[in-house]
């Protein structure tokens, strides 16, 4: 697991708004260290995703319209599963805006109700 305060900036910028998969390799490539290969910086990056969803935030897609954050759907395996595969076909570890984004929607919630 992530060191609590890596994930904290995560956490944070995952309720104010939408963060791309390249600030969550960061702490990833922390996690598994400088000479990581392609499988241990997928399970890095898997490992602090799971984390991220125990602690509120998913994964999910930016979409034109209202919510413009669709999140993923299934359990927190089916959606580690979901990004696996994603990582797997893309063939290299993604870049912001590769597929998916991470966000707290609860906080985004909260934060309407307080509008």
């Amino acid at each position: 697991m992530a060191d609590e305060e890596d994930l904290e900036p995560l956490l944070k910028y995952a309720r104010e708004g939408c963060v791309g998969l390249s600030v969550v390799v960061v702490v990833a490539e922390m996690k598994a260290g400088p000479d990581a290969t392609f499988a241990e910086m997928t399970a890095a990056l898997l490992s602090v995703v799971g984390t991220l969803i125990d602690r509120g935030a998913v994964p999910g897609d930016l979409v034109d319209g209202e919510p413009c954050f669709v999140a993923w759907q299934g359990s927190k395996s089916e959606i580690l599963g979901r990004l696996a595969c994603e990582i797997k076909t893309l063939g290299e570890i993604p870049a912001t805006g590769e597929v998916c984004w991470i966000h707290d929607p609860a906080a985004t919630e909260a934060d309407r109700g307080r509008v």
